[in-house]
């Protein structure tokens, strides 16, 4: 199997959040804004040969074949447990949580069961974990406590920050009742990747992302 790099990432978010249209190799290129056109060709044959794409070849245009398999392939390449998080508890439930992380007036965007459980109630949960843009940890943290966190260990957490550097998790994210989510894509391999109730839940909404519901 191929490699997973940030800039493929985008490329692989572009095809799969237009999992039902047609697309040129050179459309890609300049809608995700991912890899140079060269690159970019040899990773669309890559998954070409792996059966994640398939070519019409009488349009010589491509589209999405196996969508369920490229996630599913995202959440093995980038696997959620490995991401750097940096752990804080608060004594508000979990609304009240997400409620004070949309008060903070900065990038963010929910992920796991905090972005889940805003699409479809399913897990009794108070984690909250979602992504914060690299280099504004100390913003946050500075909000934080001045909103009565507590720096904690993961063990006794309940907020996660995931520094990252993918801009388009903030610039193109999901709004749903008011509140930030990561793309769909990502959310789903998060969820498969958690495991548990988290990959049950993912089976449940990816069957809505796919007849295009959620």
């Amino acid at each position: 199997m191929f490699e997973l790099t940030d800039k493929r990432l985008l490329a692989l978010l572009w095809i799969l959040e237009n999992k039902g249209k047609d697309w040129s190799i050179l459309e890609l290129q300049k809608k995700s804004v991912s890899l140079g056109y060269g690159p970019l060709y040899n990773f669309v044959k890559e998954l070409e040969k792996n059966g994640f794409v398939s070519l019409d070849s009488k349009t010589h245009e491509y589209r999405v074949s196996k969508a369920i398999d490229i996630i599913r392939f995202i959440s093995l390449a980038r696997p959620f447990r490995s991401l750097n998080a940096i752990p804080y508890y608060s004594s508000l439930d979990f609304i009240g949580n997400l409620k004070m992380v949309n008060g903070a007036k900065l990038p963010y965007a929910f992920t796991v069961f905090a972005g889940s459980e805003l699409y479809h109630s399913y897990v009794k949960t108070d984690q909250v974990h979602m992504y914060v843009k690299e280099g504004d940890e100390k913003k946050w943290e500075k909000y934080l406590l001045s909103k009565n966190c507590l720096k904690a260990q993961k063990s006794q957490a309940n907020i996660f920050l995931i520094p990252t550097k993918q801009q388009i998790f903030f610039t193109k994210p999901e709004r749903i009742k008011g509140f930030s989510i990561v793309p769909t894509p990502v959310l789903l391999s998060d969820l498969f990747s958690f495991g548990g109730l988290a990959e049950e839940q993912a089976n449940f909404l990816i069957e809505q992302w796919l007849e295009n519901r959620l």
